[in-house]
């Protein structure tokens, strides 16, 4: 009876969040628009999310703390996102990962109120270098750096969380998840030793689909960390640590990974963290090592990739902060300009970039306003926007 009991609650679980899903445009809630940090302080001091309002160009400012009642890690992975934001036909939520408390809280974005925090297994834990976060709007998936587990959780209605599990998925050479994507029933996740794979979550719990393999960029030394995906599932887009900028492309339309094809895109430092521009012609790398972001141009009919453009270092690099991560845009059409990015240091904040794509050039240029100084962190290193980008 308690086995039928489990999987009534799961298929009601599975039943409200597609119910919360499958509505049109005109179905969802009118919010404004915001910035949302995870500050991620350090073990011992509390914490919580900073929800900045945008202004005319896009700057984010009027920044408000909502608190979360659980502690950080204070740093880690570069690509593991450690905000999770989610728009419904109902529902307007924020997941973010407390890495020294080992739960995700959840924000009701409407009401910019903390609806509590949802703890996974009692031995899952973050405490070292965080915890990743992916959803796919039905379940919300957490990586935890010092267990090496992933955990499942149901997304419920108001934002609330149902752990329902977690399995240890492992790279081929002992890496854990680093980075991760989830679109529809397919979970990719890299594994920053070089090594990637993916997981049919139709049931929710990940189920690997026999794909682990090392990335082309292994044998020279490049590997991927950063993961996006198509908005039609086609393609994985990866995003390697190295000493220039590569990105590697995937073929995922079987259902699975194949060899990756390998590009070099730009000679700035390290390529950690990628995301697709919302009309797919522009992939934005985050050149954690420089202190700069690249945009590459994609094909997303082909799959293909060519240089685009880097721009310069952007202001107080190494000097008030010394790592860049996490790049999401703005405007959810177009090339989604502004795009933002997460400076980590002791003066953290949000860089602010003005992109241009025009006849096959583009120009990514730091605004007058940038950086905008996050008053609640000293250890940035994820950012998200609502509403997010639709894929």
């Amino acid at each position: 009876m308690k086995f039928l009991r489990s999987l009534l609650f799961l298929a009601l679980c599975t039943h409200w969040a597609v119910m919360a899903v499958a509505g049109g445009p005109a179905s969802k809630p009118s919010i404004t628009p915001y910035l949302i940090t995870n500050d991620d302080l350090p073990p011992k001091i509390a914490f919580g999310a900073t929800f900045f309002t945008l202004a005319s160009d896009g700057t984010p400012q009027n920044p408000y703390k909502v608190n979360l009642g659980g502690v950080g890690a204070g740093g880690g992975y570069f690509a593991a996102n450690r905000v999770s934001v989610l728009q419904s036909t109902t529902d307007a939520c924020a997941f973010l990962s407390l890495g020294g408390s080992g739960d995700v809280g959840g924000v009701d974005i409407q009401a910019l109120q903390d609806i509590g925090n949802f703890a996974a297994s009692s031995t899952d834990s973050g405490i070292d270098n965080g915890i990743g976060l992916a959803n796919n709007g039905i379940y919300l998936y957490a990586a935890f750096s010092t267990s090496n587990t992933l955990g499942t959780f149901a997304i419920l209605p108001g934002c609330s969380l149902n752990f329902l599990g977690d399995n240890s998925p492992i790279g081929k050479h002992s890496g854990n998840v680093k980075g991760m994507a989830v679109h529809g029933n397919l979970l990719v996740v890299t594994y920053g030793d070089g090594s990637i794979e993916s997981f049919n979550v139709a049931a929710g719990i990940p189920v690997s689909n026999g794909d682990l393999q090392n990335a082309t960029g292994y044998n020279t030394d490049r590997y991927p960390t950063g993961v996006d995906i198509t908005e039609d599932g086609h393609y994985a887009i990866f995003g390697d640590q190295s000493t220039s900028t590569t990105v590697e492309i995937s073929d995922i339309s079987s259902g699975k990974l194949t060899k990756t094809v390998l590009y070099n895109v730009g000679g700035a430092q390290n390529s950690n963290s990628v995301f697709l521009s919302p009309d797919q012609t522009l992939i934005y790398i985050s050149n954690t090592g420089s202190g700069k972001v690249t945009a590459a141009f994609f094909n997303a009919t082909t799959g293909k990739v060519s240089p685009g453009c880097t721009s310069a270092a952007l202001k107080g690099f190494d000097t008030n902060w010394v790592f860049l991560s996490s790049p999401v845009t703005e405007l959810n059409t177009g090339t989604g300009s502004p795009l933002y990015l997460a400076e980590f240091g002791a003066f953290s904040g949000i860089a602010v970039v003005d992109v241009t794509h025009n006849g096959g050039k583009c120009t990514l240029t730091e605004t007058s306003a940038s950086p905008v100084i996050d008053p609640n962190s000293t250890s940035l290193l994820s950012i998200g926007v609502y509403p997010p980008r639709q894929f």
